[in-house]
This record gives structure tokens, sequence and C-alpha cells, in this order.
């Protein structure tokens, strides 16, 4: 009697083998799931870690004063405006895009030097997360606007000079 049955246990046996075999990899198919989220949530946070000066003050001291760091945190190309005073019928403003490789450097004069120059300084928050920095000569038109944003890391991205 048992004879018979036989063929028949071993099939079931099998099945219910194969069924308990698949089971560990279904579950531990969602485990493979995790390290990724895991490795990706550090790679987000590291372009914030790799900015040298994540606070604008800090970030402003330096940029004033290496031209090395100006030269990784200007925008290429540097949109740029300034008054063509030789313009008709009058003096205009003008723009451009300056290629990096086409700027002067220092393409901004370290804020610890204005005081002694005659110059002043002020920095204000923009609405859009930027800063912007005046400088300038005071009872004068000699005035040059530096605008900086988060790309992701402080980046000179605009120059208004307004001196005529």
């Amino acid at each position: 009697m048992f004879h018979h049955c036989l063929p028949l246990l071993a099939v079931i046996f099998g099945l219910a083998l194969s069924a308990c075999q698949s089971e560990p990899s279904t579950a531990a198919a969602p485990a493979p799931t995790a390290p990724p989220t895991a490795i990706h949530a550090p790679a987000a946070a590291a372009p914030a870690a790799a900015c040298a000066y994540p606070r604008f003050d800090t970030f402003l001291r330096h940029f004033g004063s290496e031209i090395a760091l100006q030269e990784t945190a200007v925008a290429d190309p540097l949109p740029s405006e300034r008054v063509d005073v030789n313009a008709e019928p009058e003096p205009r403003m003008v723009s451009e895009n300056i290629a990096l490789r086409e700027v002067t450097w220092p393409v901004m004069p370290d804020p610890a030097t204005l005081p002694e120059a005659g110059r002043e300084i002020s920095v204000s928050g923009q609405p859009d997360g930027g800063m912007t920095v005046l400088i300038s000569t005071p009872n004068t038109s000699n005035q040059q606007r530096y605008h900086f944003a988060r790309r992701p890391c402080w980046q000179l991205v605009r120059v208004v000079d307004e001196a005529v």
C-alpha cells in the first residue's frame, strides 16, 4: 500500500522542500535593497561635506584673499555687467559672459584690505538663498556687486561693475 504513495510523497516532499528553499531567497531579496539606500545617503551628504567653507562669512574671507579659491569658485562663463562709458548717446550697461580662462585675477578685492583703500563692503542675503557683496567707494559711482550662489558650494555667479 505504501509503494503506491511513495512517488506521490516524493513529489509533495520535493515541492515542500523547494517552497521552503525559495522562501529565504524571497525574504533575503529586500535585504540587498537596504544597503544601496544606506550607500546613497552618505553620498548625498558628501557634496555639503566636500565644501571647504559652507558658511558664507568664512567663505568670503578666504575667497577674497586666496586667488586659488577664486579660480575654483567662479562660474564658467562668468556673467558680467559693466558701464560702457563710450556708448552713444550716453553711457549704458553692457552684459557679457567671460570665459574662466579670460577672467582677470583677483576677480574680487580682498575684503580685509578695503578700509585702507577707502572702500566699504556690505553683504546681504537674497530671497533665493544667494548672497550679494557690494564693494563701494563712498560718494562716488565706483561700486561693484558680486553675486554668489550655492552650486552646491559657494560660487561667484555674476559681477556688476557700476563704476563710471
